[in-house]
């Protein structure tokens, strides 16, 4: 890779004299106060849509090029090439993360030192095009893309030469990430996707811990990938799915135990008795994903409780949920007020599917009532 970019260097710049053949290293006498643009002598120079201003009026050549004997058409540059650019331009490369073509001082591998009909100069237009001939491109696709790169702007992230941010990131996340997601954004099939941003200011809410981290690449990728909203791993896309550990990135943190069984002790709290209603909920044919009772950013209840669920194109609420030091209740639009205790089970009156399982005993509550709460 380092051999083609020299190479691509030198084809731009002409930097090596040794490359050159003799007669044109010895060079043909110039008249040493003639443009070096005119219709005998790089007439093709300042014809494209973006010249370099050293370039424009074939005036300012010697900034860059100097002959090495006087009259003579024969040129070296002023200065190492990695030095060139940067007697005017500065250091482009100042900062901890450095571009590898900036660190080597590789700036014609991007921008031409003359003429483009790009931007700055570039050789490639200023989008994934020019970013593709290093990059695998293949990295970057996939069934779900993210917008900026499927519209080929890398540099809405990415600085091109130096940042203090790894990867070259023009701010660390969420910073970088809420210089889009301060707002409500279409997603590519035209559902509204709310603003993460006013969510983590929200001090009202109880946030969900990688997300309070900002740690927004702990669930999702930067640029594509196979799963529902740049997932690390499977979410259902829907209210309701049928229920499989693989279907969930959830479980990259949370225990699968609690959604195993029917009938636990242990495995989780939202149990009443012994009957496991987080298996109730979401282990079946139809069972409810995690988004039917948490929001996967934050919520104004404990355990991120959402007050409305997403139900196709409507909104219903779960007009009030409260936890107990044993258990709780709740009062969703799907059902009528239900409630739950751990260790003395709540009756409810609602017309239920068949409980798999077997009720504990009074004496395997309390046993379990006295471990857990003396933890």
């Amino acid at each position: 890779m380092l051999r083609l970019l020299a190479a691509t260097v030198l084809f731009f710049l002409g930097a090596s004299v040794s490359a050159l053949p003799a007669a044109a290293q010895a060079g043909f006498p110039i008249d040493p106060e003639a443009s070096c643009v005119s219709s005998s002598c790089h007439d093709d120079m300042a014809k494209q849509e973006f010249v370099h201003a050293a370039a424009a009026d074939g005036e300012q050549c010697v900034t860059c090029h100097e002959p090495p004997q006087e009259g003579r058409h024969a040129f070296e540059l002023a200065v190492a090439e990695e030095e060139l650019c940067a007697m005017c331009h500065g250091d482009m490369a100042d900062k901890e993360y450095k571009h590898v073509p900036v660190a080597e001082g590789m700036c014609t591998f991007c921008h031409d030192p003359h003429q483009s009909d790009n931007p700055k100069q570039l050789n490639f237009p200023p989008n994934s095009e020019l970013c593709f001939n290093c990059h695998d491109s293949e990295e970057f696709e996939g069934p779900t893309t993210h917008g900026p790169v499927g519209e080929g702007q890398c540099l809405k992230c990415h600085d091109p030469h130096t940042s203090d941010h790894a990867y070259q990131l023009r701010a660390e996340p969420p910073d970088l990430c809420f210089g889009c997601h301060n707002r409500a954004l279409k997603d590519p099939k035209g559902r509204t996707l709310p603003a993460p941003k006013n969510t983590f200011r929200d001090d009202t809410l109880n946030l969900h811990p990688p997300f309070e981290a900002g740690m927004c690449l702990g669930c999702h990728l930067p640029h594509a990938g196979a799963n529902y909203r740049l997932l690390l791993e499977p979410y259902p896309e829907t209210l309701y799915a049928s229920f499989s550990p693989d279907k969930y990135i959830c479980f990259m943190c949370h225990d699968d135990e609690a959604f195993a069984e029917p009938r636990t002790l242990e495995a989780t709290g939202f149990r009443n008795g012994n009957l496991n209603l987080h298996y109730r909920h979401v282990n079946r044919q139809k069972g409810r994903s995690c988004k039917a009772c948490h929001h996967h950013h934050g919520a104004p209840n404990e355990r991120l409780i959402r007050d409305k669920i997403p139900f196709g194109k409507r909104t219903i609420n779960i007009r009030k949920f409260e936890r107990t030091q044993t258990g709780g209740s709740c009062s969703p639009t799907c059902h009528r007020p239900v409630s739950y205790d751990r260790y003395e089970p709540v009756f409810n009156t609602l017309k239920v599917t068949p409980r798999e399982g077997v009720d504990a005993t009074p004496e395997e509550l309390e046993r379990a009532k006295e471990e857990q709460l003396d933890e």
